[in-house]
């Protein structure tokens, strides 16, 4: 018999002695590993044999508990551990890196990922939770909110089932939720002080679409200038209410209309990049030889453009990983305690298109 098969028999022996009673919670994954000197995989293995055949019964954000009259039909429904996962959009790079990262975790602990997007909707988000909260199949959600300003309804009413949800990106003040981010704040420090490190001074920042209070690059721009001792100047602030790329396209027709003097642009992310690389190259500017392009995201568009974008690498694969592990450890009992919250330290990827000032 392999260690599967004879760890099944020593938990049903259990079982069946009392030792562990109907109704009472099994030793958590990580205590039986201790316990036994067995692997996670083989322990998760055994436990899903024994809620298939209606012995054990999973609990969303508690644990794995003895059966008492479970209906086949709910066991299965618990062995198949279904992670709900809200994105703002399919469309962005940035969240297909994500959720690959997700995913790959995910297969690590035997659950399966369902993903959905928001489309910066909060009403969409707060449906889908709702959804995913009468859902038996699904034990626990990872959540890119649209707002901050207080929990949807679906939040609350998916925590209301004893789930577990992480959020990702950022989070409401009010819920005693995990979550993890990325300091978005230095990410934009790494890139304006590269800019000044080159000499430049008249740096224009872009922003578009979508506008999210206290989550912009913004703070990161002004903080660095300050610090230098330069003026932050208010006809090279763009912020525009048009899509990423097309405000980028905007933002350069707009400065060069107006005769405002800039050597280097910050553009929020690599999509609003690729807007502003456009327009400059309309307007008859050369990229870094007239202006300097640096943005946030490091996407695979990054890599890709003409020239190859200097951008700050926020790590989503490993976010997305990292918010699956918290969610884990939450279902699986490792963690208990109260709510935890992280930050991914970014870091700077020098392409070809920054350089000296002119």
């Amino acid at each position: 018999m392999d260690k599967t098969g004879t760890l099944v028999g020593l938990l049903l022996e259990r079982i069946e002695s009392g030792e562990y009673p109907a109704g009472e919670a099994v030793p958590s994954e990580r205590q039986l590993g201790e316990e036994l000197g067995l692997s996670r995989t083989t322990i998760r293995r055994a436990i899903d044999d024994l809620v298939q055949q209606g012995r054990l019964q999973r609990q969303p954000g508690r644990g794995t508990f003895v059966a008492s009259g479970i209906a086949p039909a709910e066991a299965a429904a618990g062995a198949q551990r279904i992670v709900s996962v809200i994105i703002p959009t399919f469309s962005n790079p940035y969240y297909g890196e994500m959720v690959n990262g997700i995913e790959k975790e995910a297969r690590r602990y035997d659950l399966r990922v369902m993903v959905g997007q928001s489309d910066y909707s909060t009403a969409s988000e707060s449906s889908q939770l709702s959804q995913s909260a009468a859902d038996r199949a699904v034990c626990g959600a990872l959540v890119v909110p649209d707002s901050v300003e207080q929990p949807s309804a679906g939040v609350r009413q998916f925590l209301g089932t004893g789930k577990p949800l992480v959020y990702i990106g950022r989070w409401p003040k009010t819920v005693a939720c995990d979550g993890v981010c990325v300091d978005y704040r230095m990410a934009a420090q790494q890139a304006v002080e590269h800019l000044i490190g080159l000499g430049h001074e008249r740096i224009a920042y872009v922003e578009g679409l979508p506008h999210l209070p206290g989550f912009s690059p913004y703070d990161g721009y002004a903080d660095v200038l300050r610090d230098r001792k330069l003026a932050i100047k208010s006809e090279l602030v763009r912020s525009y209410d048009l899509p990423s790329e097309v405000a980028g396209q905007r933002s350069v027709a707009d400065l060069v209309s107006s005769g405002a003097k800039f050597t280097a642009i910050f553009a929020r992310n690599d999509v609003t990049a690729m807007g502003v690389i456009q327009g400059l190259r309309e307007a008859g500017l050369r990229v870094p030889q007239d202006v300097s392009v640096v943005s946030i995201a490091n996407s695979l568009w990054s890599r890709s453009l003409d020239p190859p974008l200097t951008s700050v690498n926020p790590h989503p694969a490993a976010v997305g990983q990292l918010a699956m592990r918290m969610l884990n450890d939450r279902l699986d009992g490792v963690y208990t305690g109260p709510a935890i919250r992280t930050a991914v330290t970014p870091d700077l990827i020098i392409r070809a298109s920054t350089a000296e000032a002119p």
